[in-house]
């Protein structure tokens, strides 16, 4: 009768996606850095997020108002459009009012300022990480008279600034798999998870740039997607 190695079957297991990994037992003043490093690294991971939030609204109002340049243009223009006048004037009120709505939601935001201050904290919090690393090197046997210590300086960086979200979370567990053992079909739904958290960031900006697109497309006759009643009498 074949046996089955008890370890093989503990990492198929984990693979699947079963069970979690144990982790080694760690100390307070370990178990401490792990916090610091992982609130780090999600205090980076939040900041590039809102980065990349500020440089999608910036590329969507500028192309949506290039489009609305664009269209009094080409009516001003010789060139033959396929779309009623009536329709091309909504249009360019409807992209007025986009790039106005859009501007002001993304400068009530404040992305840029909010990442700097985020990414500021990630930086403090990293160098308070190696601190702590030095002292649990050279300092072991004292280390529990300045846990405390740390463990004030640590509530005060986090408390500064605003809290990250469960995506940057995610993306953390998955770039630290030393202290958060994520593998097999579990590593893979995480990272789905993460890449549907991305998409529907861009989602709304895709959906305004498709519509432009579509448009314009039809109002050059390079399409016929939207329907006859928007199209000039032929």
């Amino acid at each position: 009768m074949m046996q089955i190695n008890p370890q093989k079957f503990i990492a198929i297991s984990e693979w699947l996606g079963l069970s979690i990994p144990q982790r080694a037992k760690k100390s307070p003043a370990e178990k401490l850095l792990i916090s610091i490093r992982a609130t780090s690294k999600c205090r980076f991971n939040s900041s590039m997020r809102l980065k990349r939030a500020s440089k999608i609204a910036f590329t969507t109002t500028t192309i949506l108002s290039l489009g609305l340049i664009l269209v009094p243009l080409l009516q001003n223009s010789n060139v033959k459009l396929a779309l009623a006048s009536q329709v091309l004037n909504m249009m360019q009120i409807f992209l007025a009012v986009a790039v106005l709505v859009y501007s002001i939601v993304m400068s009530k935001a404040g992305l840029d300022v909010r990442a700097e201050k985020l990414n500021e904290s990630g930086d403090h919090l990293k160098n308070l990480g190696r601190e702590l690393d030095r002292e649990i090197i050279h300092n072991s046997n004292n280390i529990a008279t300045e846990l405390e210590k740390y463990n004030k300086r640590y509530s005060d960086l986090t408390t500064d600034t605003e809290g990250h979200s469960r995506l940057d979370y995610l993306f953390t567990k998955l770039d630290m798999p030393n202290d958060y053992p994520i593998r097999g079909l579990r590593r893979v739904y995480y990272n789905v998870v993460g890449l549907l958290g991305i998409g529907g960031e861009l989602l709304l900006p895709a959906i305004m740039l498709g519509l432009e697109v579509l448009f314009i497309s039809d109002m050059l006759g390079i399409s016929n997607m939207l329907p006859q009643i928007f199209h000039a009498p032929t």
